[in-house]
């Protein structure tokens, strides 16, 4: 007589992302325990204070046999990727996920990888703009852009533009009366983060689009010094710019003419 069942993968390596890093370390973990598995987690070397905490609650509360915390920078992680698991898991950038897998796939470990990607928000021809704006701005500013579920760029009837972009820049303002020196307005993660979303703009200015900086009256668009960035609107980007072909991930939000998407047609 057979019979079906199901038995605990045993053991299991988390490599979380920057942007949840509590959320994205627990949600997953209740399964995996659940499950009569064991674990280690891999924080993010991005939110240093975040990780140490993690670390320092896990050995309070769990047998190391059970669950640990390994800390370290990304070499530390790329050396535990490649060894052994019966299961890997890793939340974050489409690239970093590719050097992931091919390091589990030397030892043919199960991934599951939940990866960046360019979400975006289509506004049809009846839609209320203004509304539309205010709603894309409140998640836009959110972690300033940091975040998985952060619409990517919009895609608009070419008419309501003008609508749009105006009402962002009024909606950020009332929102935000001052940036630079506000605790409620998330920095970018790290000098690095912030260098490439610079670059974003940069390449786009290089290639043609119009770049609008909504940063409060007498403010600087963006400060490297604590990395603080206003939300930075995109118009008439191309599929050449990489503010098209990168997850932004930050508060610079690319506005595209319905009418020139493929998908449109």
């Amino acid at each position: 007589m057979s019979s079906n069942g199901c038995n605990p993968m045993n053991s299991r390596l988390l490599v979380r992302s920057v942007e949840f890093p509590i959320n994205l370390a627990f949600s997953p973990l209740a399964g995996i325990l659940a499950a009569g598995n064991r674990a280690m987690l891999k924080p993010s070397e991005l939110t240093p204070r975040t990780a140490e905490l993690l670390a320092k609650l896990i050995r309070q509360y769990f047998d190391p046999l059970e669950l640990t915390t390994i800390l370290g920078d990304a070499d530390i992680g790329a050396a535990f990727s490649a060894q052994a698991f019966d299961h890997l898991m890793f939340t974050g950038s489409t690239n970093v996920g590719r050097h992931v897998m091919r390091a589990a796939s030397e030892n043919l470990v199960p991934v599951t990888l939940e990866l960046g990607g360019k979400s975006p928000v289509v506004l049809d021809a009846d839609a209320d703009v203004k509304t539309a704006a205010e709603r894309v701005l409140t998640v836009k500013t959110f972690n300033a852009g940091q975040i998985c579920i952060s619409p990517d760029y919009v895609l608009l009837p070419e008419n309501a533009r003008d609508v749009f972009v105006e009402r962002a820049r009024s909606f950020v303002t009332e929102t935000f009366p001052a940036l630079q020196d506000n605790p409620d307005y998330t920095a970018i993660i790290s000098d690095r983060h912030f260098e490439r979303l610079q670059g974003l703009l940069a390449d786009a200015r290089a290639k043609g689009a119009t770049v609008i900086e909504l940063q409060p009256e007498g403010e600087a668009n963006s400060v490297a010094g604590n990395r603080k960035m206003a939300p930075t609107l995109v118009l008439n980007p191309t599929d050449e710019m990489s503010v098209m072909q990168e997850e932004i991930f930050g508060p610079i939000l690319p506005i595209k003419n319905l009418s020139d998407h493929p998908g449109s047609r």
